[in-house]
């Protein structure tokens, strides 16, 4: 059908018409049907018009009608007016378009009332249905960008990587003056790091201050944010120190004056079945790139070492270059010859013995390299490697095994 656009009534139901102008209506095209849908509003009676207008009034057609009416349905004339009729009694404009013209209300004014009550309750059930969706894809939306914005920080800005060290035998410490160490931490890096504290203070602290360092071990040298905590049962009094430092190996950052030994003593930080202190330390790197910068030396250090290792596990092949002249004039008499000996570094003498012509089966159609052991232990088990050079790397002949 062509579809005409949507109009408001005086309840503000929205309408619209349906015309068949050719097919698609069981008419077998002779007829030009009209139907009225109601798209969204009240359901209800109504009455309605469809009117298909002349220049001359008295030739108008109209169609009038009283229904019950729900959204989406509709209600009309099947046979509103004959095709031939329209084409042949001047109902075409010079565009060759028709006039149509529709009106509705409600069949009564009580009707008209009660829509326009029911209309508002539904317009005002609509507005809150679309404002409680709006508010709930913003909110939505709002938890998933907190999400993410969680998410970028911790990628942006690394999570501490946190130890819990418990000094045992405060009293003692403190006494003979003695400082201690926890065992090592590894952060999530590799790095390795130990806490210090001097249980009596230390330098400019002695006395007074509890004094607390960290110190990095082992690792990349590098920018890292730091915290230490002095525990306490109530988080409120727990003591908090935080610091950015950029670490040598061995080099130690924090602080001479953490906490004063009077107020550690009176507050309730030491735990007196074991006569105790918790502390918490955490570091991190101070950002995403730095942790990946961190992280790639650490792969590099890490393959450097397992190369050392390789080559301390598996000994380094000891080398010579043979350079064996007048091959061809060789070639054409049978014998051999030894190369230049070769003194590995366990003292071993090596030679190779060469048949330019081949040996055995080997004979006028291959070159026969043997390798001997002139001086050493027998009974030594060697890899070997022999190899006849090309001026293309790519294309030498080599030969390895074992002995």
């Amino acid at each position: 059908p062509l579809v005409s656009k949507q109009y408001t009534d005086t309840v503000g139901s929205r309408w619209r018409l349906n015309v068949y102008p050719l097919k698609g209506n069981n008419t077998n095209c002779r007829y030009l049907s009209t139907y009225v849908e109601l798209c969204d509003g009240v359901a209800g009676r109504y009455q309605y018009i469809v009117e298909l207008l002349h220049n001359d009034p008295d030739r108008q057609v109209k169609f009038q009608s009283e229904d019950d009416f729900r959204v989406g349905e509709i209600r009309g004339y099947q046979k509103f007016i004959r095709v031939k009729r329209v084409l042949e009694e001047g109902y075409l404009n010079d565009d060759g378009s028709i006039y149509i013209r529709l009106s509705i209300r409600p069949a009564t004014l009580a009707l008209r009332c009660q829509y326009q009550e029911e209309y508002q309750t539904l317009k005002e059930e609509k507005l809150l249905f679309q404002f409680n969706s709006q508010l709930s894809q913003h909110l939505t939306k709002i938890r998933t960008l907190r999400e993410e914005n969680s998410s970028l920080q911790s990628i942006a800005y690394p999570e501490y990587n946190s130890n819990i060290f418990v000094m045992r035998n405060f009293g003692s410490l403190r006494q003979n003056n003695e400082d201690i160490c926890s065992d090592n931490s590894y952060d999530d890096l590799g790095c390795c790091w130990r806490l210090i504290v001097f249980p009596n203070g230390d330098k400019e602290g002695q006395d007074e201050w509890l004094s607390v360092y960290l110190r990095l071990l082992e690792g990349i040298p590098g920018s890292y944010e730091y915290c230490v905590e002095l525990l306490h049962n109530d988080p409120i009094k727990t003591v908090k120190m935080e610091g950015t430092q950029t670490f040598e190996i061995q080099e130690r950052f924090g602080w001479t004056k953490f906490a004063r030994l009077d107020m550690v003593c009176a507050s309730g930080f030491i735990n007196e079945e074991h006569d105790s202190l918790y502390f918490r330390f955490s570091l991190r790197p101070p950002n995403y790139k730095a942790k990946c910068e961190y992280q790639q030396l650490l792969k590099v250090d890490a393959k450097r070492e397992n190369e050392m290792l390789k080559r301390e596990l598996i000994p380094a092949y000891s080398t010579i270059t043979y350079t064996l002249r007048n091959f061809s004039e060789m070639q054409q008499k049978e014998g051999f010859v030894y190369s230049d000996p070769l003194v590995d570094d366990l003292g071993f003498t090596w030679r190779l013995l060469i048949y330019a012509n081949g040996h055995n089966e080997g004979r006028g159609c291959h070159l026969s390299v043997f390798l001997i052991l002139f001086e050493g232990v027998t009974g030594s088990r060697f890899e070997y490697r022999v190899e006849l050079l090309h001026r293309n790397p790519l294309a030498n002949i080599k030969m390895e095994g074992g002995l």
